[in-house]
């Protein structure tokens, strides 16, 4: 398992919404995981995708690059209260 952490930092607010979600669409990954990073990108509260696959959390990370979304690889979500009801 690899989760994609994707901290909310203001600079993110000021990539566009549009350009998020085009880049978002052409990554080979499941759509699932493409809705979780583009809501993560934007939430306030930080949020990233897990994923079975490295590959694909390679390739959103490689998204995350070109638009300047910061993030951190790990096994687990570091954000535990995501987890609670």
């Amino acid at each position: 398992m690899v989760y994609v952490n994707i901290p909310y930092v203001i600079e993110n607010e000021r990539i566009d919404r549009k350009l998020a979600a085009r880049e978002l669409q052409l990554l080979n990954i499941n759509e699932g995981a493409r809705y979780e990073a583009f809501e993560a990108i934007y939430h306030k509260r930080p949020r990233g995708v897990n994923f079975t696959d490295a590959h694909e959390a390679q390739i959103l990370e490689g998204a995350l690059t070109r638009l300047g979304v910061p993030y951190r690889r790990s096994s687990e979500s570091e954000y535990k209260y995501e987890l609670l009801p």
